[in-house]
Formats: C-alpha cells, sequence, structure tokens
C-alpha cells in the first residue's frame, strides 16, 4: 500500500515548518485477525465437507452410517450418492442381492442424491414393489412410501400402470392415497376392482373411491384457482388485497372485462393510473391489486 504524506506548512514567525503527517493504509489488527479466522473456517469447512461425502459415498467405510446422518444433518448435496442410490435399488429386482440395511442407506441418500424427482419416483416405486411382507420389508416398504409421497405426481402415473398392467394389484394398492395429478384417472380402475372377485381388492377399492373423489375435486378445484389467479396475475399476493382490488375494479368497470380504462376510473376520488405497470392505458385487477399491497408494506 502506498503512504500519503501530507505536508503542513505551518509559520513561526519568519521561518516556515514543515510538518509531514504518515497516513497508512494498512488494515487494523482486528480486522486482519477475523481475515484470517474466516479464512481458517473456509477451509475447514470445504474439508469436513469433502470427508464426510466421501464417507458417506464409500460403502466399504465402517462409518458409512455415521457419514449419512452428518450429511444429512448438513445437507449435504452430493452426486456421489447418485451411484449408490441407483445401483442399491436397481439391485431389489434380484432376489440374491436383496439388502435391506443397503436399501435403507439409499433412501437416505434419496434426499442428498442428484437425481431428477421423476427418476428417484421410478427407482422407489419398483424397490417398493419388490418388498414382501416380512417385518424388515415392511419398514423398508413404510420408508420408501414416505419417499412417493414427495413426487405425488409421478407416483400416481406409475400406480395407474401397475393397476393397468398387472393381474394381482394388492402390492400397489396402498399407494392409492398418494394424490398427483393422475389420481383422477385412477378412479375409473379402481371402479373395476370393486367388482373383484377377490374380496380384499374389492373391499379395498369399494373403501378408496369416496376418499379418493373427494380429494380429487380439491385438486381441481385448485388448479382452477390457480388457472384464474395466473390469468388475473395474481398469483402469489395477499388474498386480501386482491378481494379488495377485484371489488374496486367491479364498482367501475363499465364494460365488465376486470380492467379499469382512464374512462372509468375518472370518477375515482384516488386515481389508480400509477398501479399500471404495463404502461398500457388499462389498471388490471393483478396490478392494483400489487400496487396496494406495496403502498401497504411502504406504511409498515
Amino acid at each position: 500500500m502506498s503512504v500519503a504524506t501530507l505536508s503542513i506548512a505551518l509559520s513561526i514567525g519568519s521561518a516556515p515548518c514543515i510538518a509531514q503527517v504518515s497516513e497508512s493504509a494498512s488494515p487494523p489488527e482486528e480486522t486482519t485477525a477475523a481475515t484470517a479466522t474466516a479464512s481458517v473456517v473456509d477451509a475447514v469447512e470445504k474439508d469436513y465437507r469433502e470427508l464426510i461425502c466421501a464417507r458417506a459415498a464409500d460403502t466399504s467405510d465402517p462409518h458409512q452410517d455415521r457419514a449419512i446422518d452428518l450429511a444429512l444433518r448438513q445437507n449435504y448435496l452430493d452426486a456421489r450418492f447418485n451411484v449408490i442410490v441407483r445401483q442399491s435399488m436397481q439391485n431389489a429386482s434380484h432376489p440374491d442381492q436383496w439388502n435391506v440395511d443397503e436399501l435403507s442407506r439409499a433412501v437416505k441418500l434419496l434426499a442428498l442424491c442428484t437425481l431428477p424427482p421423476q427418476e428417484q419416483a421410478e427407482l422407489v416405486f419398483k424397490c417398493y414393489l419388490e418388498c414382501d411382507d416380512s417385518k424388515s420389508d415392511s419398514r423398508l416398504r413404510n420408508q420408501l412410501k414416505q419417499v412417493l409421497r414427495r413426487y405425488p405426481d409421478p407416483t400416481s402415473r406409475l400406480v395407474n400402470e401397475r393397476l393397468r398392467q398387472t393381474d394381482d394389484p394388492k402390492s400397489v394398492l396402498p399407494l392409492v392415497d398418494i394424490v398427483g395429478s393422475s389420481t383422477e384417472a385412477t378412479l375409473p380402475l379402481l371402479m373395476e376392482l370393486a367388482n373383484s372377485e377377490d374380496p380384499e381388492v374389492a373391499v379395498w377399492a369399494m373403501t378408496w373411491i369416496p376418499n379418493l373423489m373427494e380429494q380429487v375435486r380439491k385438486l381441481n378445484q385448485q388448479a382452477r384457482q390457480l388457472a384464474e389467479q395466473q390469468k388475473l396475475g395474481v398469483e402469489g399476493l395477499d388474498s386480501k388485497m386482491v378481494e379488495y382490488a377485484r371489488r374496486i375494479i367491479a364498482r367501475y368497470d363499465v364494460d365488465g372485462d376486470q380492467e379499469l380504462t382512464s374512462a372509468e376510473y375518472e370518477k375515482m376520488l384516488q386515481s389508480p393510473e400509477v398501479a399500471d405497470a404495463d404502461g398500457n392505458g388499462r389498471v388490471s385487477i393483478g396490478e392494483y391489486a400489487t400496487w396496494l399491497q406495496a403502498r401497504s408494506r411502504r406504511r409498515q
């Protein structure tokens, strides 16, 4: 760093006196120490992350289980976990390679791998179908079902495909309660099963049909509401602001197009022209609600 020198001429009698003041640009000792500490912490954090991920991905490491738990605690996403998840769950289709402990580790690592959701759902679904009725498999089956709940849309599609392909639907029926975008198509399939000669299958189907009908209605209603919000440009806005904007615009909206022109809002006490975000000369419900919400937040 350069040293700035400030020369100050002081007159003492007739003899000028030159005083030099050196202004150092070096950082204070406290700042240097803090920077050094931060560098050490960052370096250790990087090394620690690599250590934990490497051990969690190493199936031969005696401390793999502990490393997986620590990786989960720190939420360390790592592509190295993809190999373990794929291999373990693909091996599930081979009876001689079925290993509940290995699969349980793979289930844990699903939360940290970088596989696409669709692939995760397909791997877990196939593994779920391979589980038998043993105690250890039942525990694993419950873990797998909880994972599938995170991916309702692909799971509901896979359920339908399985119901159409198999003559023995018992293995997949416990998954029909995972409601997704394809669940509406599940209802006709369950109606067919409700007429099954297998009493267990028939009772299961008859029991679930009313519940699924109700949930599908709710999904369809939510989809319609979301579509309406997107159309009006009010998605993510405070519902109270949206409703207020809707009422105000409806009061002055002469042609019923859910927008206000300058001719329509000229009678309002406070002009909403400032809310016209795209400058097209018309104020929509979304624009008005957005402006109202922003104004409300500024006043807080």
